[in-house]
């Protein structure tokens, strides 16, 4: 009688923690899932929001050039107006789902804001160049921060 009691504790015992165990996998397995999963969207949103930004400074290069050569930039003017309102969705998305990379997310769409109203050519290149560092800088960032 006391070796069936033993026994029947023991596999009573043997399956809650082979229960608990198994649990306890599968938690495992759902945060890691869920991490890469909050990992991916993250980079997806820096790669929206630096192409956005790149897109932006194309635009404005494109329009201060014309400006600067006089000729007319009315066209030019409504395309970077588009792509600086193309900014804005990405802007959020990284900031919401990486606030380490606030300041170097505005700093670079800052940056590419920039170009506008450059006095010369010099000073169009400079802001460019400006604006390109401020990518490599936010890339790196989130390379840091979201790196495997």
């Amino acid at each position: 009688m006391i070796g069936t009691v033993i026994a029947i504790l023991g596999t009573l015992a043997g399956a809650t923690l082979s229960a608990i165990f198994q649990g306890r996998q599968q938690r495992t397995a759902l945060e890691g899932t869920e991490a890469a999963d909050r990992r991916r969207d993250a980079v997806d949103a820096v790669a929206a929001l630096v192409s956005a930004i790149a897109a932006h400074r194309a635009a404005m290069w494109h329009r201060e050039t014309l400006r600067l050569d006089g000729a007319d930039w009315d066209e030019a003017r409504a395309t970077s107006q588009a792509t600086r309102a193309a900014i804005s969705a990405p802007a959020v998305r990284a900031a919401v789902l990486v606030p380490a990379l606030r300041d170097a997310a505005t700093a670079a769409a800052r940056a590419s804001y920039a170009l506008r109203g450059a006095e010369s050519h010099e000073a169009l290149n400079a802001a460019r160049e400006a604006s390109v560092a401020a990518d490599e800088h936010l890339v790196a960032e989130a390379g840091r921060l979201l790196g495997a």
